[in-house]
This record gives C-alpha cells, structure tokens and sequence, in this order.
C-alpha cells in the first residue's frame, strides 16, 4: 500500500532557509566587503546569498548600519600588533608593516569603508583607542616627538591602506605568468604599439622593476625608516 507523502508545508523546489545568525551575517557580509566593496552589500544581495528571505535578516539585526558597524568591529577586533622592540626599531619596522599588510591582505576592499560608509558610535571598539596607542607609544620610544609619532603612523596606515588595494589586490588577481608584470610603470603592449614615441626611461624601467608585490612593499618599508632615520638625526 502506497504511503501519502506528508505535506511539509513548503512549494516544490523551495530551498530550506538556512539557520542564521548575527555571526553568520557579519561573516558573510566581510565576505562580499572584501572582494566588491561596501556597496555591493544591500539587504536583498545578504538574503540571496544566504537563502533566505530579507524579512528574516531583520529578525536579528535592526537595519544595515547595524550590519555594517558590526562588521567594522570585527575587522578592529581581529587585528593583532606583533612585539615590538625599540632597541631594534629598524626591523621591528618591518615586522609591524608586514603583519599589518598580511591581515589586511585577505580583505582589501573593506579598507574603504571610510569612503563607502559611515561607521556609528556603535562601530567603535575599545582596541581601536588601544591600537592607536600601542602604535604610538612604540614610535615615541624609539625617540620621535609625539608630533612626529602621529605623522609615521597616518604613513604606515597610507602605506597599508593603497598598498592592500592598489598593489596587493592587483597583484594577487593575477595569474603566476602574468605577476612579474604586475609592477611595470604601463604595459609593454603600449610600448611596442607606440615604437616611435620617445621614452627611453620607461622602456629601460620595464627591465628594472620590482617584480614581486613583497619586493616593492619591502622597499617602501625601507624608505620609511630612511625618514624616521632622518627625523632622528641618524
């Protein structure tokens, strides 16, 4: 005897929703951040990706700006700043460029948040006012003016900020063949469909320039501690 299917209650081919959270929905969130930008991430886009409808995104968050300030405080609580050594500032340098460059590596586009979005009262996280104070407690130790210590730390962050979205992005989309390029000041295309145009410099540049993204961002490192060399009068 044939058993009745039992009505579940839902149309054919209508997926489960899956089972959120206000975890879910940040994580899924910095996911599109990260590759498309803030403005990719609307309410409609969050429930599409995340099979379910946007009615059940409002059941655990108030709006969007909620979502994004949520986001922005896991980005801040999420940065970690290596050990630092006045005594050896030069590398420490280096490490702290570089451990910075890694985390913020894995979600460039979030970095322009400042420009997409604005982040609430309810986006501060105490680590941010903390961070900032251990980033200038390090430069003033090694011997900088607290003035001076303010300016090395907008760099670093200009250094961090344009080298995730302008290099690193760039760089890291392409394909192994085509890296080594990634860095040469136009194209060579340009170069051989324009032949008559006189720029021996660019040309000769073609064969000088940095051909991996930690090369050019090591270098760029080096030219900060030149100049914190020079605000020491070493």
């Amino acid at each position: 005897m044939a058993v009745a299917p039992t009505n579940t209650g839902r149309r054919p081919g209508r997926p489960t929703q899956r089972i959120l959270t206000i975890d879910s929905i940040v994580e899924r969130t910095l996911a599109i951040a990260g590759r498309e930008g803030f403005a990719a991430v609307t309410m409609n886009r969050l429930a599409r990706d995340m099979g379910v409808t946007p009615r059940a995104l409002y059941n655990h968050v108030s709006n969007r700006q909620e979502i994004v300030d949520r986001v922005w405080v896991k980005v801040v609580e999420g940065i970690t700043l290596p050990d630092l050594d006045p005594a050896d500032w030069r590398n420490s340098f280096h490490v702290l460029w570089n451990s910075l460059r890694d985390q913020f590596r894995t979600f460039p586009r979030v970095l322009l948040v400042a420009l997409d979005e604005q982040i609430s009262p309810q986006g501060t996280s105490p680590l941010r006012l903390k961070l900032v104070e251990i980033a200038l407690d390090f430069f003033t130790s090694i011997g900088l003016s607290l003035e001076d210590a303010v300016v090395v730390r907008e760099m670093l962050l200009a250094d961090l900020f344009s080298f995730a979205l302008t290099a690193d992005f760039s760089y890291d989309l392409r394909s192994d063949e085509d890296k080594a390029t990634t860095f040469h000041p136009v194209p060579e295309v340009w170069l051989e469909k324009l032949p008559e145009v006189e720029v021996p410099l660019t040309r000769q540049a073609l064969k000088v320039s940095p051909r991996t993204a930690d090369e050019l961002f090591n270098k760029m490192v080096e030219a900060r501690i030149a100049y914190v060399e020079k605000l020491l009068g070493l």
